[in-house]
Parts: structure tokens; C-alpha cells; sequence
């Protein structure tokens, strides 16, 4: 089973199904009102054995101009295209739209078929075969073999057979190890097996027993089995039409436009950054916010195109847009799109998308427009590097695996671009987390300063705790990045780190005069109360001290070994907290069990003041308590 897709294109009544019958064995006409009408209305597929003994899918798109949008939903996935032509009537109006939009979706491969030449003298051939060089000129086909066969007689199948495998023996695959990502194109039911959908893989692979994500609606489902060309298989990798039968999903929850991809890979977005080109022959400029109809894989939609740095895009003009989707759909960097006028509906041009999650732009934003005309550089050119600068610029800090899950890139490639980034001193790494080096330094910086701005508004406290000085910087820190940048500061010599606080480097609490004397009153009076110490509000007001530095005031006392801090308001002098260890071991150096009244009276102390020092002593397992008394625990080591 080769990886390969090859599709047809064309006018329609050209003999595009008659040709696939041809070359397969296969009618690819399925619905009752195509063969009652003789015209194709939606997708056909069928497998193509080629001449070397490789299969092939073969998708065989409607040529009515009515049935456009099945056509689109068919041409994103080929590999190889036959552009078909009747050798009786030349090219015609689809030829022109089904050109234009294989040009579009950027396919760089394919074959012009001329077919019916049964019904055209020899002369009258070589006439069509002129115009048909005369129109692809400057386009992808231009170059193209032109193959000439008459589908119902045979003539020139067996040398288009031939030739198809010749030009698709070098073609370069698609790859099979990124995220999975395949868009439906039907969905049934199958009596007995439930919901089967079908469509074109374009990346990744997939295997029965999997857990894919259906979005939308967004939902998990196991892959029960794996057909390829109506052959069961263990595996399927990108490149190949794939049927999957799903459990865990009803058929009704899964349409045209769906994509079955890796879990976590994929969203969808209603904004997408993209680059538009508005083909010459379009008939009329395109102005800012127009609506058009927009086609991407095998969903459509109807968008306004919000024009970032002009005000109307001229025929023959490319331009940088911001697509405003009215249906939400899967996008991806690097997909192809086209768009059709609103009214009447024909093809006007087409792009690709730069960003499929970007933040919502206004008009003539330079810098905006600088960083997408960034991303439209090619992927070796640079495109890719900015694609991933600017998702770290979004993200703030990420490692690998969040930059490939948001990129969808290759982890080499990924890997590659980081690389580069660090010769360049562009990014650095906290904890295997990666920060542009820029925005590490304006983070550096707002902590620094909100350091500085801590230590003038509360100068006595010794610093701020590792937790509200992490409130400063985004979520996207996790504990690990916040720890790790803490630690990088610390090694320049910036900030102390000492427990749980956190100080500008070499920074000490300086009392002014004023305020030596109200710690020095502070200090005196707990030592004085000793085990029946003053109130908080009390103390305050005793030292003439301001109520609105409480805090400051007391953790300064704390910190510096003065007062032990037992509840929010109640503080014991270190002097009479030592004591009463003291006490405690030397009791228990002669007594097994102590009671609260025991105590209280050996403390000399009332009853509050006996029980929340217990308390105290329990909680820092110095003792212990006992139904209505307390044993020893730690006393010794303290």
C-alpha cells in the first residue's frame, strides 16, 4: 500500500469518472442521483494498482461548478493531479477555477490528461493541445506531460498507467511522525460496527487500539479498525486514504470539515494570521472586513478578512490578513486555503495560514505586521524559527514538549531552532523551560524592582517570601521555573534567598532612630511580662508605635531572635520562651506525664497563657498530649 494520492480535476462532463473506470476497474459514481444524472456530485475514491505493483488511492472530484466546495474538500490531500480536458470542447470555465485553486492549494505535480480524442479529428486535437499550453503558462503544469487517451476505447490507458508510475515513484512522502491529523471527508454507519469516517491522512499515523481526538465537537474515541483501500490494517501512516471505524463517538457528532488527530494537538480557532494573494483574474479589488467564503481541507466557512496594513487588496496582490471565521474549524501553520467571492460565488484567490492561534490584531500595527511578514519566509528560510520565537513570546516559558505540541513542528527541527537560539543568546533555559532572553530579563527586572520597592515601604522586614514575590511574574511559571530563576538570581549575586524570604543582595534591616526605640520599648515590656505577656494592640500603644506597622514591627523582633511568635496575638520574649523549655525538662527529668494546671503553676503563669504554650510545644513535638495530660517528645534536642 504506497502512501500516495492521486486526484483528477477538471470541467465537468470532461470524463474525469470515466477515466478513473478506466485506469482502476472502479466506478467511482456511488450516489443513486449521480448516475441517474451522469455527472459527479460529491467525492469518489477508488484504488489504483500502478504498474509496479503499488497501490495507490485515486480521488475523483465533481466538475459542475455548482459542487465546488466537494471538489475543495477533495484536491487538499493529492499528491499528483490529472488535469482533465476534453479533447472535443478544450478548456472550459471549471478547467480555469479547478486550475486556479490546485495553484492555490499549492500541488506541485501532475499530468494534463486529454481525453475523448475519439471524437476529435487529429487536427482539431493538436488545436486544443495549443490552447491548453497557452493556458498553463506560469503555472505549476506548465511543464506537465500531456498525455492524450480515449477512456471508452482504451486507447493510451495502458501508457497513461506507465507514466503515472514513472512520475510517482520519486515523490517525497508525507511525514508520518508528528502529531496525527486526518479530516474527515464522510462519516457512516456500518450495521454491527458503528461509526466509520474516511478521509486523506496528511500527517502522522494512526493504529488500531489508538485514542484519537474527534474535533470538533471535541470529543475521545478508540479506533476499533483501520482499512486502507478495503484492506484491514494494523497501521496507517500519512499519505494514505483511510477508513477508521471509532467507538466511544456517535456518526452524528462527526461531519465533513472533522479532524481525527492526536489528543491534546489540536483546538479550533476562529482567528487565523494568513497570507492572501487575490488572483488576476479576479473581477473586483477585495476591501477590508469583505466576507468571502473560505475553504480549508474539507471544511468551509464564511470569513471576514481584516486588512492589516492597507485597505483593499487589488487582483494580482498579496497581502497580510487576519481571517475572522464564523465557524470555527482546525488550522494549522503552513495549510493552504482558498476563498471564493460571497456573491455570486467564484474563486478569487487563496494563502496560506502563518498562525493558526493568534491574539486579535488592529489595523496598521507595525509591529504586527513586521513579526507575520516574518513568518511568511519559508521554513528554511527562517519562517519556522519566528513561528517559534513568537509561540515562546506567547507562551512566556515552555519546555520542548509544549513548544512542539503548540508548534506542531518535529522535536529535530524544534530542537534545532533552540540550538540556534542559544548560539545566538536569543533564549535560556530554567529547568529544562525555555524564555526568550529578553523577556527573562524584563522578569528579572520587575522582581528586582518590586524587591526594591518592598524594602522602602517595610524597611525593618529582612525580605519578602518566596510566594508573594512570585505573584509578580505570570502563571505560566510553574514552581519549578520560579524556583530555578530564583536560584540564577542568587548565583549573580542579586537577590539573597534565606528560607522562605527573598532580599535584594546584601540587604539588612536599618531601624531609624525613632524606631530603635520603639523595638527596644517592645522588647522590654514582653521580658517584663515574661509568661504573661501584653496584647499586641497593648505593647503598641505602650511603645508609642503605629498600629499600621504592627506587622513590621514584631517580624523585625521575631527575626532577630528577640520575641518567639506563638498566634497572631501572642508573642513571648526568647528569654521566657527558653525558660519554659527549661522548665519543661527539667520536670520531666523527674516526672513521666504533665498536666495544663501542673503547668501553669510551674510557670507561674494563668491558665490561657499555660494552655497556648502547651499547644504550642505539641505542635513543634517537643511534647505530646495524652487524653488530659502531656509525655516528652523532642525536648532533648532542642
Amino acid at each position: 500500500m504506497e502512501q500516495l494520492i492521486i486526484g483528477t480535476a477538471g470541467h465537468v462532463d470532461h470524463g474525469k469518472t470515466v477515466l478513473i473506470s478506466a485506469l482502476t476497474g472502479v466506478d467511482t459514481d456511488r450516489l443513486q442521483e449521480e448516475k441517474k444524472r451522469g455527472i459527479s456530485i460529491d467525492l469518489g475514491f477508488a484504488p489504483f494498482r500502478l504498474p509496479s505493483g503499488r497501490v495507490a488511492g485515486v480521488v475523483d472530484v465533481p466538475g459542475h461548478e455548482r459542487f465546488i466546495h466537494n471538489m475543495l474538500a477533495g484536491a487538499a490531500g493529492m499528491d499528483l493531479v490529472m488535469l482533465v480536458v476534453d479533447a472535443s470542447e478544450g478548456v472550459m470555465p471549471q478547467t480555469r477555477e479547478h486550475l486556479d485553486i490546485l495553484q492555490l492549494l499549492g500541488i506541485s505535480n501532475g499530468i494534463v490528461v486529454v481525453t475523448k480524442i475519439d471524437l476529435a479529428d487529429e487536427e482539431w486535437r493538436e488545436l486544443i493541445i495549443d490552447e491548453i499550453k497557452e493556458e498553463l503558462k506560469g503555472t505549476f503544469l506548465e511543464s506537465a506531460p500531456i498525455h492524450s487517451v480515449s477512456a471508452l476505447k482504451g486507447q493510451g490507458i495502458e501508457e497513461l498507467k506507465e507514466l503515472i508510475d514513472k512520475l510517482t515513484l520519486n515523490l517525497k512522502a508525507r511525514s508520518s511522525s508528528g502529531p496525527l491529523r486526518l479530516p474527515v471527508d464522510r462519516s457512516f454507519v456500518i450495521a454491527g460496527f458503528g461509526t466509520v469516517v474516511t478521509g486523506t491522512l496528511i500527517q502522522g499515523s494512526v493504529r488500531v487500539g489508538d485514542t484519537v481526538s474527534v474535533v470538533p465537537p471535541g470529543l475521545e474515541a478508540r479506533v476499533r479498525n483501520i482499512q486502507v483501500h478495503d484492506h484491514d490494517v494494523a497501521e496507517a501512516k500519512a499519505g494514505s486514504r483511510v477508513a477508521l471505524n471509532l467507538s466511544g463517538v456517535d456518526k452524528s457528532k462527526v461531519i465533513r470539515g472533522s479532524v481525527i488527530s492526536s489528543p491534546g494537538y489540536y483546538r479550533q480557532t476562529a482567528l487565523v494570521d494568513a497570507s492572501v494573494e487575490l488572483l488576476p483574474r479576479a473581477p473586483r479589488p477585495l476591501k477590508n472586513m469583505d466576507p468571502v467564503h473560505f475553504f480549508l481541507g474539507t471544511v468551509r466557512t464564511v470569513a471576514r478578512l481584516l486588512l492589516l496594513d492597507r485597505d483593499q487588496i487589488k487582483p494580482g496582490e498579496s497581502a497580510i490578513v487576519q481571517c475572522r471565521l464564523e465557524r470555527p474549524m482546525v488550522a494549522e501553520r503552513g495549510d493552504s486555503f482558498v476563498i471564493r467571492s460571497y456573491s455570486p460565488m467564484t474563486t478569487i484567490g487563496g494563502g496560506t495560514i502563518l498562525d493558526p492561534y493568534p491574539s486579535r490584531h488592529r489595523r496598521f500595527r507595525e509591529p504586527v505586521i513586521a513579526r507575520l511578514e516574518e513568518l511568511k519566509q519559508a521554513p528554511d528560510e527562517g519562517g519556522n524559527a519566528a513561528f517559534v520565537r513568537r509561540k515562546l513570546d506567547e507562551l512566556i516559558i515552555a519546555d520542548s514538549t509544549r513548544l512542539i505540541r503548540e508548534t506542531r513542528l518535529d522535536q529535530g527541527e524544534v530542537d534545532s531552532i533552540l540550538d540556534d537560539f542559544f548560539t545566538k543568546n536569543m533564549v535560556q533555559e530554567l529547568d529544562n523551560s525555555y524564555i526568550l532572553s529578553s523577556n527573562l530579563e524584563g522578569f528579572e527586572n520587575k522582581l528586582l524592582s518590586e524587591l526594591k520597592n518592598y524594602h522602602h515601604q517595610y524597611p525593618l522586614s529582612p525580605g519578602i517570601s518566596r510566594a508573594r514575590l512570585r505573584g509578580f511574574l505570570p502563571p505560566a511559571f510553574g514552581q519549578r521555573e520560579y524556583d530555578a530563576l530564583l536560584d540564577s538570581l542568587q548565583k549573580q549575586e542579586k537577590v539573597m534567598v534565606q528560607s522562605d524570604l527573598v532580599s535584594l543582595n546584601q540587604f539588612k534591616p536599618e531601624p531609624t532612630e525613632k524606631e530603635k526605640k520603639q523595638l527596644k520599648s517592645l522588647s522590654d515590656l514582653y521580658r517584663s511580662g515574661w509568661f504573661k505577656p501584653p496584647a499586641v494592640k497593648e505593647a503598641l500603644e505602650q511603645a508609642e508605635a503605629d498600629p499600621g506597622r504592627r506587622d513590621e514591627l514584631f517580624n523585625y523582633l521575631v527575626n532577630s531572635g528577640i520575641l518567639v511568635k506563638i498566634s497572631e496575638d501572642l508573642y513571648f520574649h526568647i528569654e521566657a520562651y527558653r525558660e519554659a523549655i527549661e522548665q519543661l525538662r527539667g520536670y520531666f527529668a523527674a516526672n513521666k506525664t504533665l498536666t495544663l494546671a501542673q503547668f501553669r503553676d510551674l510557670a507561674g503563669t494563668s491558665r490561657k497563657y499555660a494552655q497556648v504554650l502547651l499547644e504550642h510545644f505539641d505542635q513543634r513535638k517537643l511534647t505530646k498530649r495524652v487524653e488530659d495530660h502531656r509525655v516528652a517528645l523532642k525536648l532533648d534536642q532542642t
